[in-house]
């Protein structure tokens, strides 16, 4: 990436937003300190990114928890609290949220039986219920289901109401349009557009995220290509 250069502000939700391979992934762990940009700066919350401070401020939710497959439920959730030194109110959260992913019943099942969607609500679960400053998720809406989907809107839009900060890269550009308060668009490592969804409508011209998208990284004239093709089949 380069020249990435956004704002998340406590209380809002953030959509990184970008195809395969534009470097989402790679902002949030920068971000979150599991890579070393090789120029410009990380702050959070006064802390520099990387920082044993930055990282007690940041949960992170990544694609999903790998490597633990053979950790039941509540174990992974255990070590989660242990590893980030979480508060005592983290077991009343996570018993909150797993009620509400309709995973409690799921307590004891090792992650390797569970679905890649549930796999992902666990993660979830675990870094929402740290209740830290700034979060961090990573495509949170592949592989699941609506209903999942939904309860995920509305626990992000809780976690922003309490004034954290949370900051989603994704390629669903519905729940981006659903749930963010404003947007960074990347293309091959570079942002592209930034503001609220009303400052891109006027800028593009566009009402939908998706208008939007298409003109600011130039695939108008290719969809038009691809529609030209499909037709001549």
């Amino acid at each position: 990436v380069s020249r990435v250069d956004l704002t998340v502000d406590e209380g809002t939700i953030v959509g990184l937003v970008g195809p395969n391979g534009c470097g989402k992934t790679t902002t949030l762990r920068a971000i979150a300190g599991l890579v070393a940009p090789s120029s410009g700066a990380v702050d959070v919350q006064g802390a520099d990114g990387g920082s044993i401070a930055a990282r007690r401020k940041t949960a992170v939710v990544p694609d999903e928890p790998g490597g633990l497959d053979e950790l039941a439920v509540a174990e992974y959730l255990e070590l989660v609290a242990a590893l980030w030194r979480a508060d005592p109110g983290f077991a009343r959260r996570t018993n909150v949220l797993l009620d509400a992913f309709e995973l409690a019943g799921r307590r004891r099942t090792p992650l390797r039986a569970l679905s890649h969607g549930q796999r992902r609500l666990v993660s979830v679960v675990g870094a929402v219920a740290l209740d830290r400053p700034l979060l961090l998720i990573d495509e949170v809406t592949a592989a699941l289901d609506p209903e999942a989907v939904i309860t995920l809107r509305e626990v992000l839009v809780h976690v922003a109401a309490r004034g954290g900060a949370v900051l989603l890269a994704t390629q669903d550009l519905h729940f981006a349009e659903s749930v963010c308060d404003g947007f960074t668009l990347l293309s091959a490592g570079r942002m592209v557009a930034d503001g609220s969804l009303d400052e891109l409508r006027a800028r593009y011209g566009a009402r939908s995220l998706e208008a939007i998208f298409v003109t600011a990284l130039g695939a108008a004239e290719r969809l038009e290509g691809v529609r030209r093709a499909l037709e001549a089949l």
